[in-house]
């Protein structure tokens, strides 16, 4: 299939309002304690869409345009690794709600979703449900918002990691990730974890992490380290990320 079925729902007209369907939309945490009359803004926005069974939805890194609440039916979200393999995230049923996180983020959907029978859907257009979101609170409440995503989003990555890559690649990432939080204007960071912490956040054990530590220092990667810990090159660590996924995708 060369489009999502929601692609083409975004170049057609809307399907009809449900302005009445007051209890699909209470499902959305945000828009629970809304009155009736403020959730009937946001359900004139809204359409009901019908998709059929193996029907796309939408691609992982597609632009999000719309949110969900499932009708009835069921939608399947995952993830694909470079090499095709699949990593299921949630089988979603009815009442259950998704695409939130991205509205806040980089505005891009983390999954894919295809319906797995005939599913029914309320769906809400992005820019219409962030405009009437953002009438309603301050911005540090849009901030709060954002830094919450910002860590659902970080989960998410752990998973990927831990499904998709191999021991020293989750070494690497991880290193990485942490040399980015600490410094990110930086390229050479100093990092005080332990071996034990990596392991623990990498799902091995400390051996394994200590015999990939000695690999990177062998690279020029870990520049220096002592009972204090190390410094990592971060452009070097990157490269090297890079080279060992393209390896990996032939």
């Amino acid at each position: 299939m060369t489009e999502t079925a929601l692609n083409i729902y975004a170049n057609a007209s809307m399907s009809k309002p449900v302005s009445k369907t007051f209890q699909d939309l209470r499902k959305l945490p945000c828009l629970s304690g809304l009155k009736d009359d403020e959730l009937a803004v946001i359900g004139g926005q809204a359409g009901l869409k019908r998709f059929a069974k193996n029907d796309i939805l939408f691609r992982e890194a597609d632009s999000v345009k719309f949110l969900f609440v499932i009708k009835s039916g069921r939608i399947k979200l995952f993830k694909t690794s470079p090499e095709g393999r699949e990593l299921l995230i949630k089988i979603m049923g009815v009442h259950d709600y998704f695409c939130c996180a991205p509205l806040y983020l980089d505005k891009t959907y983390s999954v894919s979703a295809v319906a797995l029978e005939d599913s029914e859907l309320v769906v809400i257009p992005v820019k219409e449900f962030k405009e009437l979101i953002m009438a309603g609170i301050s911005e540090m409440g849009m901030k709060i918002i954002t830094g919450l995503c910002s860590r659902i989003k970080y989960m998410s990555g752990l998973v990927e990691d831990l499904s998709f890559k191999d021991v020293e690649q989750r070494i690497m990432v991880s290193l990485l990730r942490l040399a980015e939080e600490k410094a990110p204007d930086n390229n050479t960071v100093v990092l005080t974890v332990t071996h034990q912490d990596i392991a623990a956040m990498t799902g091995t054990v400390r051996e394994v992490v200590s015999r990939a530590m000695s690999r990177l220092k062998k690279q020029g990667i870990i520049i220096d380290s002592n009972i204090k810990g190390f410094k990592i090159d971060k452009r070097k660590l990157s490269g090297s990320i890079s080279e060992k996924s393209c390896n990996l995708s032939y």
